[in-house]
């Protein structure tokens, strides 16, 4: 298979949409995504140590700043983690301050990679994640002082870091597609 023919597998010209505060699709798309951090949660967390594993909360933030934009990447990476805090306890008061800053920094990493690279690209989905791991560990280490916590939580992140790649960059081909249907009609 030829390089070329490997990037058109992987890569998928897209165009983010660039939301304003008042643009009132921002909000309904940050509802949406915002019900789906809440609700995938949930799903994942009747797995013991669910959340560490699979990473749910940040799945939908992912793609609303890919997708949408810095703006509702912030307002979903804001939202999600609070309001499940506020309804479930979850994430715990004292891993709320490295889910914020893992959320923020995800939103910020995928709305400006979406927006230079103009595609979907399943490499720079990959980064996104990757970063805010790696960050993440650094952030939770230096919060709390303990390797094993910071360094244990990398770990057992792995299969929820690729499932979140995949399903992130198959649910922006969606979108994608779902744009180009729209805007044929």
């Amino acid at each position: 298979m030829s390089s070329m023919q490997l990037q058109a597998i992987f890569e998928k010209p897209f165009v983010p949409a660039q939301r304003r505060l008042a643009d009132m699709k921002l909000y309904l798309f940050c509802a949406a995504f915002a019900a789906g951090n809440l609700l995938l949660p949930m799903a994942v967390h009747t797995v013991p140590n669910g959340g560490l594993i699979f990473l749910p909360l940040f799945f939908f933030t992912l793609v609303a700043a890919y997708s949408e934009g810095l703006l509702a990447g912030i307002l979903v990476a804001l939202a999600s983690p609070l309001i499940n805090h506020a309804l479930t306890g979850m994430p715990a008061v004292t891993m709320l301050p490295t889910v914020l800053f893992k959320s923020l920094l995800l939103a910020a990493l995928a709305a400006t990679i979406s927006s230079r690279m103009k595609k979907i690209s399943l490499w720079a989905i990959g980064l996104c994640v990757a970063v805010m791991q790696l960050a993440g560990a650094l952030f939770d280490y230096l919060l709390s002082g303990s390797a094993q916590r910071a360094l244990g939580a990398l770990r057992l992140g792995v299969p929820g870091m690729l499932l979140m790649v995949a399903g992130a960059y198959l649910a922006l081909r969606l979108i994608a597609k779902l744009r180009e249907g729209v805007n044929q009609r």
